[in-house]
């Protein structure tokens, strides 16, 4: 009986020395397995982190890049403005200037004919012949008024010229061939674009630019005001073909006809 409680003790002994062994080895395997999932664990937030700090950047450019296109379409369509204004000035400046001779020569035939009629000789020979008073103040008052519409009508056509001989004297100027730029913005409604290139890269009005998209000829775009860092240009319709629309990104490159 005591060899049997002997043995048994001592097989309880080894199984509960092998069951040891086994829980301590599973323990170790455990305590890998936890620091390798903490480890990868925190990658992945370090990744993680990374990305919401790329995602911040990329926020705040989308946020920078969308201002400035609201700005330069905004820029635009007050330069757009601004422009229209200059055309309807000039046509109203040259309404102003054929009306104004139109009235001048109206007054002078009108003074004419009264110098005329002044100086008719008269069949009574109890008045004495030549203007009365009367006459010679309205004649007065028509050479006044015909002297000042002739003043006004000088100024009105040295406006015009001005305004003619510095369209000429931008149109006199010329674009580097091969100059290239992209389009930063598209107003449809208006049909116009706006372009990253201005004045100090040489731009000139009424230029006609190429739209290119990779190595495929999209349209044209002809230039109405320049800016010194940006400028508009119209899209001349007809050049674009059906289906096709101009889009941001776009490149622009002037190329010079041959003369």
């Amino acid at each position: 009986m005591g060899k049997v409680l002997l043995y048994a003790s001592i097989a309880v002994t080894f199984a509960t020395a092998a069951l040891g062994f086994i829980n301590k080895g599973k323990l170790t395997s455990t305590k890998d397995e936890l620091a390798s999932a903490q480890q990868q664990a925190q990658q992945k937030t370090a990744a993680i982190e990374k990305a919401q700090v790329e995602l911040k950047k990329a926020n705040a450019t989308a946020e920078t890049a969308t201002t400035e296109k609201a700005q330069a379409v905004a820029e635009a369509e007050a330069a757009k403005t601004a422009l229209e204004k200059a055309k309807k000035d000039s046509a109203d400046l040259e309404a102003q200037i054929k009306a104004k001779t139109d009235e001048a020569t109206k007054l002078a035939a009108d003074l004419e004919e009264a110098k005329a009629k002044a100086t008719a000789p008269t069949t009574d020979t109890a008045k004495p012949a030549g203007p009365s008073a009367e006459d010679q103040a309205k004649m007065a008052e028509q050479e006044t008024l015909i002297t000042k519409l002739q003043g006004d009508l000088e100024s009105s056509r040295t406006q015009l010229e001005g305004l003619r001989k510095e369209k000429q004297d931008r149109l006199a100027l010329k674009m580097r061939n091969g100059l290239e730029g992209r389009i930063l913005a598209v107003n449809q409604a208006w049909n116009f674009v706006v372009l990253n290139l201005g004045d100090k890269n040489g731009v000139v009005g009424n230029a006609e630019m190429l739209i290119k998209r990779g190595n495929q000829l999209v349209g044209k775009v002809r230039v109405t005001s320049v800016e010194p860092s940006t400028s508009i240009a119209d899209i001349v319709a007809s050049s674009v073909p059906r289906g096709v629309s101009i889009q941001p990104g776009d490149n622009v490159i002037y190329q010079a006809t041959a003369e």
